[in-house]
């Protein structure tokens, strides 16, 4: 497939940061081969072998890259938001875990199928085109990438200690599925699909599960991802088991380095900071979540100036609620300005950046995603700027960051396809999907939360 996509405000978020008022694009295959104003691009390329998308009134970004998500979370959303994390974890995520394993393993692959469904749809339906998933499910998760059309990483999370027994599985069990899993997804579709390494977080893994995930990953040549110093509790526990703090932790077993994503990063000294950079460590700010769980607030301007790569995630939909990356873009910024007291520690353009290329840094596929620039693959998003809350239009950039909503985006290309076109997800019956989950799951998920509610009040 050829597209030209013709008169839109293109955003390249280049090197340059480059905006083209009344700009064109052109897509040849999954490539983009020609990027300038629509007088010139239009000349050379509107021929019966381009399918024309005309964005006029639109703006046309990269697409967005959301670096940490938890899919199967999706059947959580508007949970309990009286918790942090550690009283979180036991009346959100634990009851919906126990449920699903008491499930046979096709109604457990149903189970975590239509959440993991539901949360992808609603990111291609945001504007994203690029997912990291930490999943009990990894081989559902790729299933559901592949069926949607996405650019997905799935990670397998690993976790053998503090969290109850009955969720524990042997490290040598965990090593094979994952040798499994690698040669089935990885690298799949030219690189669309891939797998990573997701640690849950150092006081959940014993030594020798993190270790012998590192050698894995070094030999298979995979990403690692892992939640690091979200909560005081964490950093504590982490002192008292090992004599270190998180950061210290993970680098003195060789685990820092630049393949590594780490995840909050909230509760850090300077000096942990400082060893982040001096290992090129990238960083997953997850804002909302953050705040959702009141775990603190990140140091966002304070890593940006040690040179670190900043990314967004949303996290999961159990401690976020959505995975609307523009929504987590302005959360970045402005609880930057707010926890600094400074209006001008992140700015709109920081938000967009930290949305689309820091996020293919961070995953080490910004040579081909990440900015609209001739050469690079088309993952491209179009928003709507003929809006009510977009009108009058000024400053496009700040226009998106801060008054845009993810439901304005109308048009999301994936490998130089659209999956979504005028607001419409191409690859799946959405209606059917939601009427699906509505009757199978809603009944059963209102339950466990009215029972969990009954032994928070008790």
């Amino acid at each position: 497939m050829n597209l030209l996509i013709k008169n839109g405000i293109i955003i390249t978020c280049d090197s340059n940061f480059r905006i083209i008022h009344d700009g064109s694009i052109a897509v040849e295959g999954n490539r983009i081969v020609d990027i300038g104003k629509t007088s010139k691009i239009v000349k050379k390329y509107e021929r019966d072998d381009f399918e024309i998308i005309d964005a006029k009134g639109k703006a046309v970004l990269p697409g967005f890259i959301n670096t940490h998500s938890h899919l199967y979370q999706n059947f959580m959303k508007g949970w309990h938001d009286i918790f942090p994390l550690r009283e979180w974890i036991d009346y959100v995520l634990f009851p919906v875990i126990r449920y699903a394993s008491t499930l046979s393993p096709s109604e457990r692959h149903d189970f975590y199928y239509y959440s993991s469904l539901l949360g992808t749809m609603e990111a291609i339906r945001t504007g994203t085109t690029t997912l990291l998933d930490f999943s009990p499910s990894c081989d559902i998760t790729m299933e559901v990438y592949e069926k949607l059309g996405i650019r997905g990483f799935g990670g397998i999370t690993l976790a053998d200690k503090w969290i109850p027994e009955d969720l524990v599985k042997p490290v040598s069990e965990t090593l094979k599925y994952i040798r499994n899993v690698v040669e089935k997804w990885h690298n799949k579709d030219n690189g669309r699909l891939n797998i990573l390494l997701t640690p849950s977080t150092p006081y959940i893994c014993t030594k020798e599960l993190l270790t012998e995930a590192k050698h894995l990953a070094d030999e298979l040549n995979l990403l690692i991802s892992t939640h690091v110093a979200e909560s005081p509790y964490e950093v504590e526990l982490s002192k008292k088991e090992t004599g270190l703090p998180p950061i210290k932790y993970l680098d003195s077993i060789g685990l820092l380095d630049n393949k590594l994503i780490s995840v909050h990063n909230i509760w850090l000294t300077d000096e942990e900071i400082n060893l982040l950079a001096k290992r090129k460590v990238h960083v997953s700010h997850n804002p909302k979540s953050n705040m959702r769980l009141a775990s603190g607030a990140m140091q966002t301007r304070k890593f940006i100036d040690k040179g670190i790569n900043v990314s967004l995630g949303t996290d999961g939909a159990a401690s976020n609620d959505t995975l609307d990356m523009l929504d987590t873009a302005r959360a970045a910024v402005l609880l930057s300005k707010v926890s600094t007291h400074n209006a001008a520690s992140l700015v709109g353009k920081d938000g967009l950046l930290m949305a689309t290329i820091n996020g293919a840094r961070a995953l080490h596929i910004d040579k081909d995603v990440g900015s609209i620039e001739v050469g690079k693959i088309a993952d491209i998003i179009l928003i709507n700027l003929n809006t009510i809350n977009t009108t009058p239009l000024s400053d496009v950039v700040n226009t998106i960051l801060y008054a845009s909503y993810g439901t304005d985006v109308d048009t999301t290309i994936v490998n130089g396809v659209p999956i979504m076109r005028e607001k419409n997800i191409m690859t799946v019956d959405t209606e059917k999907i939601l009427e699906t989950i509505k009757e199978k799951y809603e009944p059963i998920l209102t339950s466990i939360y009215s029972e969990s509610k009954r032994e928070i009040q008790k």
